[in-house]
């Protein structure tokens, strides 16, 4: 399924699975807190959504590039706007920053496509 001669579309799907990945590492705050296993497990499954969101969007744009260009556009653009007050700005780099890279190998790989 992964398979694809155009490096461009190769670069953005696994610089997508690695953002994916990356994001996994968030999830490791549920285990600090004094609470019951179920409500770490409901915790955890909670935090795996945002890569379970990525991977679906990664394998979308994988098949089409252009799509995976606009949508990942704007989820860094939305990502960046409706935090700018509330965060520093290394959080825009380290979330935003990815999204916005992979939109720049979809788009490469779109027009190589062309």
């Amino acid at each position: 399924m992964f398979r694809s001669s155009n490096k461009w579309l190769t670069a953005a799907t696994g610089t997508g699975v690695c953002y994916a990945l990356a994001l996994l590492i968030f999830a490791g705050d549920v285990f600090n807190k004094n609470q019951g296993t179920s409500q770490t497990i409901l915790d955890l499954l909670i935090h795996f959504i945002p890569t379970a969101i990525v991977l679906f969007l990664v394998i979308i744009a994988h098949q089409r590039p252009l799509f995976g260009f606009i949508i990942f556009a704007i989820n860094g653009l939305v990502y960046i706007i409706t935090g700018w007050s509330n965060l520093h700005w290394t959080a825009h780099v380290v979330i935003a920053g990815p999204l916005l890279v992979l939109s720049m190998l979809y788009i490469m790989a779109y027009k190589s496509i062309k």
